[in-house]
């Protein structure tokens, strides 16, 4: 399959994935799956009402509304790589995407540098530890923001989060529109990513994700 389109912008759609089972295989052209934190390999998520839903998740805090802009697994020492989605049911709600660097684009070389120097606390209280904004694995650069999940710890993180934090609830995102026949493959060192506002009358609607090393 050509991936050229992940390396270009950082995201893709793949047409012809019907399946759970072919959302696995299609994480096994580009690296290696591993489990979410719940021990599943490609987990559902789907639409819970605030009340029922994990504390601190963001459920909890949005509902059944639009997710802001974020990347995955911000509380691992090193966010996973690829994030895979599939929508199953009602998937008249798209899947919102945004790069970074085209985020950040308005700003100058001094807002980057201040970038480098942000340190966060980012997990619960009793297992939280202190992280970047930016990383360094392999020679390569990612990025790691979820705007629910991490707290400033230093001054340049304050300032940074200030201005931040608004520009992951704008709407001037690109979009993925789901059929129930395909896929998304999002490099999550350098998109971010959210959910669409609700239709009426959503049915039930079902994203598998998949973790790829």
């Amino acid at each position: 399959m050509d991936f050229s389109a992940l390396k270009e912008k950082g995201w893709m759609i793949v047409d012809g994935v019907s399946s759970a089972s072919e959302l696995l295989e299609l994480g096994k052209e580009i690296g290696c799956p591993v489990l979410a934190p719940n021990g599943e390999l490609v987990k559902e998520i789907r639409r819970v009402p605030k009340e029922n839903a994990i504390p601190e998740s963001q459920s909890s805090i949005y509902g059944s509304g639009p997710f802001p802009l974020h990347t995955d697994t911000v509380f691992w020492p090193l966010p996973i790589r690829f994030v895979l989605f599939r929508a199953v049911g009602d998937v008249r709600r798209p899947t919102t995407v945004k790069q970074i660097v085209d985020l950040l684009r308005d700003f100058d070389k001094s807002f980057d540098l201040l970038c480098d120097r942000t340190v966060w606390y980012v997990g619960p209280k009793a297992k939280r530890f202190c992280c970047s904004l930016k990383f360094r694995n392999g020679g390569s650069t990612g990025w790691r923001y979820d705007a629910d999940l991490m707290t400033p710890a230093n001054h340049a993180a304050y300032v940074v989060d200030k201005i931040l934090r608004p520009l992951v609830f704008q709407k001037t995102t690109d979009q993925i529109t789901w059929s129930g026949k395909n896929a998304a493959i999002i490099s999550n060192w350098d998109i971010l990513h959210g959910r669409g506002s609700q239709p009426m009358n959503e049915g039930d609607r079902i994203i598998e994700r998949l973790y790829v090393r």
